[in-house]
Order: structure tokens, then sequence, then C-alpha cells
């Protein structure tokens, strides 16, 4: 014989784990705050490769460099909050990663731990959107 009290609550269970599941996955993952603008390479007209430092690795990672592309800007601190909105195209423990600029191509090279990597990016300018490749050689020193 079932028991109408128990079926109950192991229906309540079920939902409140399906709540909490789904609140997991569409909770946005947390950015890392964005401290200093390390280097500026020109791409395009208007535009930049900006590899930027964060110091929010945590105790093992104690810093962290992100790589974007966005539209040039004077001021630092207006640079890092228009970085916030956008996603990094690598993110490294090595910096310098970015070694050069060829038209719409970045090429990167690292011999460290590689977090993210995204092979083309997008560059926005004068109305018009643009693909970059990026070409990224990473390689392990022993």
């Amino acid at each position: 014989m079932r028991n109408p009290l128990v079926t109950k609550w192991l229906l309540a269970g079920l939902l409140l784990l399906v709540i909490a599941q789904a609140a997991w996955i569409l909770t946005p993952a947390s950015r890392p705050e964005l401290n200093q603008v390390v280097s500026a390479t020109p791409i395009g007209e208007n535009s930049a490769v900006y590899e930027v430092l964060s110091n929010a690795g945590g105790a093992t990672v104690p810093l962290i460099y992100l790589y974007f592309i966005a539209p040039r800007h004077e001021d630092e601190r207006q640079t890092l909050k228009a970085l916030e909105q956008l996603s990094p195209f690598l993110v490294t423990k090595q910096s310098g990663a970015v070694v050069g600029v060829e038209g719409l191509r970045v090429v990167a090279r690292t011999h460290d731990q590689v977090y993210s990597y995204v092979s083309t990016a997008v560059l926005r300018e004068a109305g018009e959107v643009r693909a970059v490749d990026i070409e990224l050689t990473a390689t392990r020193r022993n």
C-alpha cells in the first residue's frame, strides 16, 4: 500500500531539487574583477587588443590576465568599465601573450596555463561587425 503522505513529501523534495538545479544553471557565472590595463595593441581603425590584469585568481593563482578586443578609450577607468560588459577571448596566467596583430588576425603565444580561449572574436567599428581570428600557440615549459 502506498502512503499518500510519503508520496507528497517525496514529490516536494524532488520539486525543490529541480528548482535548485534550475537556479544554479540560470545564475550567471561570476566575473573576475578587472584591476589594470597592462597593454593595448591597436587593431582596426579605433579599437585595441587589451591585456588586463586581474588579481581575483584566488590563493593558488594570484594573478590572471584577460585579453579583450574593444573600442579604444583614453581613460583607463572608462576602458575597464567597458570591458566588464565583454567576454575575453583569452584568459591565462601569462602576461604578454599577444605577440602581434596582422590585419584582423591576433597572434598569441603562451607557455603557461590557459583557462579560457576562443578562436574568433568580434570587432565592431563604424557600424560594421567583423570577425577577428585568434591564433594561439600554447606550449608547456618543462
